[in-house]
């Protein structure tokens, strides 16, 4: 037995879609009225003398939390229940109700509304349970009741196991009608029929058994003249069929019918391959649609029923419906949990924030299906912690993405930047004492109970393109799904170019439209302008452009607007590189070298490495060849060294021969000009390159000096160990002209960007070092990215 509760955040005022207007609270609130309906029997058969014997016990709980410190009393007036309470900040406590509270009339009227107030906004949720049939419901307080409603049961199982609704009234003389899709005790079928219910007082109704028939008072209308509360389910039901073993309490408390929405997202449940999904109409002529196939058209109070939902389902219609998602018995093949039922809420009522807690330990399974705009994946966190977005899959081709979280023991949040859907179940398991094998509980998980009040449809329908370089498609779909669009009426190429276009058949009023697209010739260029019209009348022109891009060897899409027009001009790049280069200066530096005067003839040193970064822009040549050009700036480190020979030391003073080596330090910053060309092979991504680097020094040093070797602590005259001879800039140009070549590869990423990387060599023509012999040579890599004009 558990509870899986939630309380949604306040500021509804926030969570208004962009293209709805909504007015109205949410599920906290400081009063509420509530009931608990007949959960199976009382007196059950023994299997084997068939006497009755009484049922497994009966508990009844009410769950109350709240994000401040909140106090309150719980009364029945019928059986003189009172309990008081005091709630913590983010705490959930438990209250146990007297089982006498139970509805078990059917058409009477009785005192047993359960009657919750409170100083400060709270959340309460209602809990029934008998060992293997539990159900739980999230409590509506009073300021978001409206007068009219309908109720979702099921099909019969027993003559006593049959569909239950409730209503409850919250004020004195207040005049309910009720209209019953099937026939009950005393009223017939599909005949209003008229009560009184005065402050506290409930009315529960069941059909008729009718073996022959479905018993199923889904559908029912109704509508009272003051605000009241109804609440409906099944006291113990087989999902989808009679067939499928075993049976469990549906209960959840409905919202008014001000408040449905249009658009709903219904997952998979965790351990599950299929549930059940059903849509009550309020409306004649509503259509819908799941999964953009139009799967119904419902006159008011009829329903649509998919007994196999096995994949993430969106349900869409051209006027409000309920939807709630049932899952099935434990004898479907899964071998988890039993029936329970969970009242979806639509987009127009998702939140930013809910809060939800599991306050019972015990052999259960408990998650939360998530549904949250995909743009704002990364901003979603639970209990202050980001989650992985990687848990995430699309919803289909919708704007949502989806996730099954399994959640442990405790109490929770999760919190977004953008509202999003939470609902929350769970599964027993485990035999014998403690154990829950056969159990199963489900809730809404928290929404705004706003009034939907459907703003006109003034925006036209629009046109997505995802391109696949790889098929060379493009998965492109007409969208007309926003939360007051009415469907996608038209789709028509009035003109195209090396693109194939396949228009599917569709419905009217079908919110999303995937269109088969493909490049004809994959190296040519390509568009297809489509006019888009939706059920309101709203048209637009707009232009699929897919690009060949010859630098990259790829294909790149975009949509543009009806007064756009593709823009299909030779490819051009600019980017930016780091460079890094190992040089052999190959200096051969003559003694009495000028401005150095060195006493030795010095050679250059190997390996010296070299740093460089810089601007980059290439552009179609022709074919496979592409022009490419550098700016930048390179910084340079040329090393030369040189000793006297053992015949001839130097002494010093007191006759002692030094070992001495003598050294040339030379550094310079140099602005480097590299035109060059690329050959490009394979499927673009390897190509060959080659160059010529000018590189014009700007700013050099030069030092020149001598250091003793031995003995070790002979110094010079200075009084130490070296001496400098020559330190200041070049006496001579120093240009360097030096051929390049190489190979490199690239890669196309996100955003239009391309990485690249080159390995290659050079070598100059002119010295290295003004007044010397000898031309560097070089290994140089390069990475860099660049992006398309």
């Amino acid at each position: 037995m558990l509870l899986l509760l939630l309380f949604p955040a306040l500021a509804w005022g926030q969570l208004r879609p962009p293209d709805s207007i909504t007015i109205g609270g949410t599920t906290e609130g400081r009063e509420f009225w509530l009931v608990f309906q007949k959960n199976f029997r009382d007196w059950t058969p023994d299997e084997v003398t068939g006497a009755l014997k009484p049922a497994e016990p009966l508990q009844l709980n009410l769950f109350i939390t709240s994000s401040q410190r909140a106090e309150g009393t719980i009364e029945i007036e019928g059986i003189r229940f009172r309990k008081d309470f005091t709630v913590n900040a983010g705490q959930v406590i438990a209250i146990n109700i007297d089982t006498a509270a139970q509805l078990r009339s059917n058409e009477k009227v009785e005192k047993l509304a359960v009657h919750v107030t409170s100083d400060e906004p709270i959340s309460v949720y209602g809990l029934s349970h008998r060992y293997q049939t539990t159900d739980s419901y999230l409590g509506y307080p009073v300021d978001v009741l409206g007068t009219s409603y309908r109720a979702i049961g099921y099909s019969w199982l027993a003559n006593d196991l049959l569909s239950q609704i409730a209503i409850i009234g919250t004020q004195e003389g207040t005049t309910v009608t009720i209209t019953p899709t099937v026939r009950t005790k005393n009223r017939a079928a599909k005949q209003p029929f008229t009560i009184t219910l005065n402050q506290g007082e409930v009315y529960q109704l069941m059909p008729r058994y009718d073996p022959m028939g479905t018993s199923d008072l889904t559908g029912t209308l109704i509508e009272a003249d003051k605000p009241v509360a109804v609440f409906s389910g099944h006291n113990c039901a087989y999902v989808p069929e009679n067939t499928i073993k075993a049976c469990n309490l549906l209960v959840e408390q409905m919202p008014p019918i001000r408040s449905w929405g249009r658009q709903f997202f219904v997952g998979t449940m965790a351990g599950r391959t299929s549930s059940v999904v059903r849509v009550v109409a309020n409306e004649d002529s509503t259509l819908v649609y799941e999964n953009n196939q139009l799967v119904a058209r419902l006159k008011a109070g009829e329903f649509y029923q998919n007994n196999n939902q096995n994949q993430q389902t969106m349900l869409t219609s051209n006027k409000p419906i309920l939807v709630a998602q049932l899952s099935k018995g434990f004898a479907n093949g899964d071998s988890v949990g039993d029936p329970m039922m969970i009242v979806v809420a639509p987009t127009e009522q998702f939140l930013p924030k809910y809060r939800f807690a599991t306050p019972i330990q015990g052999q259960w399974r408990h998650y939360v299906n998530l549904i949250v705009p995909t743009e704002s994946l990364r901003s979603l966190k639970l209990d202050g912690q980001l989650l992985d977005s990687r848990q995430f899959r699309p919803f289909g081709i919708s704007r949502y993405s989806f996730a099954q979280i399994e959640v442990d023991y405790g109490t929770h949040t999760v919190e977004c930047a953008q509202p999003f859907g939470l609902y929350s179940y769970g599964f027993g398991f485990g035999v014998g004492e403690g154990g829950a094998a056969y159990d199963a509980y489900g809730n809404g998980g928290g929404q705004s109970m706003m009034q939907v009040i459907q703003a006109p449809d003034t925006i036209p329908p629009s046109l997505d393109a995802t391109l696949d370089n790889r098929l060379a498609t493009i998965r492109t779909v007409v969208r007309d799904d926003r939360v007051n669009d009415l469907g996608v009426a038209e789709i028509t190429v009035i003109e195209r170019e090396n693109l194939s276009v396949v228009i599917p058949t569709f419905a009217l009023g079908t919110p999303q439209v995937p269109l088969q697209v493909a490049v004809t010739e994959r190296r040519q260029n390509g568009y297809a302008r489509f006019r888009l019209r939706d059920r309101a009348g709203n048209v637009t022109q707009q232009t699929l452009c897919v690009r060949y891009d010859r630098i990259g060897d790829s294909l790149v899409a975009e949509v543009i607007g009806p007064d756009e027009s593709c823009d299909f001009s030779e490819d051009m790049y600019i980017g930016g590189y780091v460079r890094y280069s190992i040089v052999n200066n190959n200096a051969t530096i003559p003694a009495g070298t000028v401005p150095f005067n060195n006493l030795v003839l010095l050679n250059g040193a190997d390996g010296a490495p070299a740093y460089g970064f810089g601007a980059y822009a290439a552009m179609l040549l022709q074919g496979s060849w592409h022009l490419t050009g550098r700016v930048g700036l390179d910084f340079w480190r040329a090393d030369a060294f040189g000793y006297l020979p053992d015949s001839l030391p130097r002494l010093a003073p007191d006759g002692t021969p030094l070992a001495e080596e003598f050294q040339l330090h030379r550094t310079a910053t140099y602005l480097s000009l590299t035109p060059g060309v690329q050959y490009f092979v394979g499927f673009h991504s390897i190509y060959l390159h080659g160059a010529v680097n000018i590189a014009l020094p700007i700013a050099v040093s030069q030092q020149y000096g001598q250091t003793i070797l031995r003995p070790a602590n002979y110094v010079y005259a200075n009084g130490q160990g070296t001496l400098t001879e020559y330190d200041g800039g070049d006496d001579g140009f120093g240009m360097i002209i030096a051929p390049e070549a190489g190979f490199g590869v690239q890669a196309a990423v996100r955003g239009g960007y391309t990485l690249f990387g080159e390995l290659g060599a050079g070598f100059s023509l002119l010295n290295g070092i003004p007044n010397t012999t000898g031309k560097p040579t070089y290994l140089f890599s390069r990475f860099g990215v660049k992006v398309r004009l």
